[in-house]
C-alpha cells in the first residue's frame, strides 16, 4: 500500500502512488490495486453536477490498468453502470461520514468528488490525509479556503489578483451600477443564484431568508469564463479553457454547460492569473477549477473550485488524451500523456439537452 507523508504538504507524497496495481474509492479515491470514490453525487440544474462527473471520472479512471474502483454513491443519484473493475455502494445520506471512513480504509488512495457546501469536501480530504491515505485533491485547508467565496475574494484582492468584489449584506454596498448578484456563500455553481436590478432589493431578499449565509456581487457585464487546471505544488498545467453558458430565467442564474477548450490563452495571461492564484491558496493540488469572466479590463476571477468540475466531462475528447492519466503521469514526473495543446478540439458540454451525443449530459 501506498503510504502518504509529508510535513510541508502532510497526507501528500502522492509520487510513491505507483499503479501496478491500484484500489481506489470514489466519487474517488484511489489506491496501487483499488481506486476509490467518495463523496456526493447530488445534482440540480443550477449547482453541483456530481452524477455527471462521477460519471466522467469512472470512464476515465476505469480505462486506467491495474486500477481497481470502489464508488460510494448517495442512493437518491441515479444508478450507475460500472466496469468489471468497479464496485458501488450506495449509502443513505445519513450514513454518509461512517460509509466514507469504511471506503477510505479500503483505499490505497482518494479521490473526493463532493461539493464544498456544509464542509463535506474538506471533511473527507481531512479523513483521507488522517488514514494515512493518499489524497487525489486539494488539502482540507485549500478547500476551507475556497469555501467561502467571500473569504477567497478578500485572499485574492489582498494579493492583487483581479476578483469580483465581494460583500456580506450587512456591509455599506457603493453605489449601483449594473445590478447585484445574491449567492450562498458557500454555494457550488449557480445553486440559489439570484440578481437584482438594485442593492435595496438585494439586501431586502436576503433579510428575508430565515437561513443562509449570502454573499453579494456587482453584476459585471463580460463573457463568462472557466480554466481547467491540474496544479502539483504551486505549478499548473492548463488543460483547457473554457466558454461557460449561463441562462438567467426569473431572475435566478442556470447553468446550462461549457465549451471546453473553445480558446487558447496564446499570451499566457490566464495561466499567469491561475499561477498567481496558486500562489494566493496553498494545498491547490490536482484538479482544480477557475471560474472568471473576460471584461474590457482583462480576466477578473468569481471564484475558485478545489475539485473536478463538469468541463471535465468534454476533457478527454478536447485533449485526445485521458485527463486522469495527465495527473497520475504527473505524479511520478511522466510527461508521456500531456496533449499537445494545438490537436485540442472544441467540446461541447451540454446540461440537460436531450440529443444523441455522448457530452450532452442529462
Amino acid at each position: 500500500m501506498a503510504t502518504v507523508a509529508s510535513e510541508r504538504n502532510p497526507g501528500l507524497h502522492r509520487e510513491n502512488l505507483h499503479f501496478e496495481h491500484t484500489r481506489a474509492v470514489g466519487p474517488c479515491v484511489a489506491t496501487p490495486g483499488v481506486a476509490a470514490s467518495v463523496g456526493n453525487g447530488a445534482s440540480s440544474s443550477s449547482g453541483f453536477r456530481g452524477d455527471i462527473m462521477l460519471r466522467s471520472l469512472l470512464a476515465d479512471i476505469t480505462s486506467i490498468d491495474a486500477v481497481d474502483v470502489l464508488t460510494l454513491q448517495d442512493s437518491a443519484s441515479r444508478t450507475l453502470r460500472l466496469s468489471s473493475r468497479s464496485s458501488l455502494q450506495s449509502v443513505q445520506s445519513e450514513e454518509i461520514i461512517d460509509a466514507i471512513d469504511h471506503c477510505i480504509d479500503q483505499a490505497d488512495a482518494v479521490w473526493p468528488l463532493a461539493p464544498e457546501s456544509n464542509g463535506l469536501l474538506e471533511a473527507i480530504s481531512e479523513r483521507t490525509i488522517q488514514r494515512n491515505k493518499i489524497l487525489l485533491g486539494s488539502t482540507g485547508g485549500a478547500v476551507r479556503a475556497t469555501t467561502s467565496k467571500y473569504s477567497t475574494a478578500l485572499a485574492l484582492h489582498a494579493n492583487d489578483v483581479p476578483v469580483v468584489p465581494t460583500y456580506r449584506a450587512q456591509m455599506p454596498l457603493p453605489p449601483d451600477s449594473q445590478g447585484w448578484v445574491v449567492k450562498p456563500d458557500d454555494g457550488a455553481g449557480c445553486s440559489d443564484t439570484h440578481i437584482f436590478l438594485h442593492s435595496k432589493a438585494a439586501v431586502e431578499w436576503v433579510a428575508a431568508r430565515e437561513h443562509g449565509d449570502y454573499v453579494l456581487q456587482p453584476y459585471i457585464t463580460g463573457r463568462p469564463c472557466s480554466l481547467s487546471l491540474l496544479c502539483r505544488d504551486g505549478e499548473v498545467l492548463l488543460m483547457a479553457c473554457n466558454d461557460q453558458r449561463v441562462a438567467v430565467s426569473d431572475n435566478q442564474f442556470h447553468y446550462m454547460g461549457s465549451i471546453v477548450n473553445s480558446f487558447d490563452d496564446a499570451d499566457g495571461k490566464l495561466k499567469s492569473l491561475a499561477l498567481r492564484v496558486l500562489a494566493t491558496i496553498p494545498g491547490l493540488w490536482g484538479y482544480v477549477g477557475i471560474d472568471f469572466i473576460v471584461t474590457e479590463q482583462g480576466p477578473v476571477v468569481l471564484e475558485v473550485n478545489p475539485r473536478m468540475t463538469v468541463s471535465h466531462v468534454g476533457l478527454h475528447a478536447s485533449l485526445g488524451v485521458n485527463p486522469i492519466q495527465i495527473m497520475l503521469d504527473s505524479i511520478n514526473d511522466n510527461k508521456r500523456s500531456i496533449p499537445i495543446r494545438s490537436r485540442n478540439r472544441q467540446i461541447s458540454v451540454d446540461i440537460g439537452a436531450r440529443q444523441s451525443n455522448r457530452h450532452v449530459v442529462e
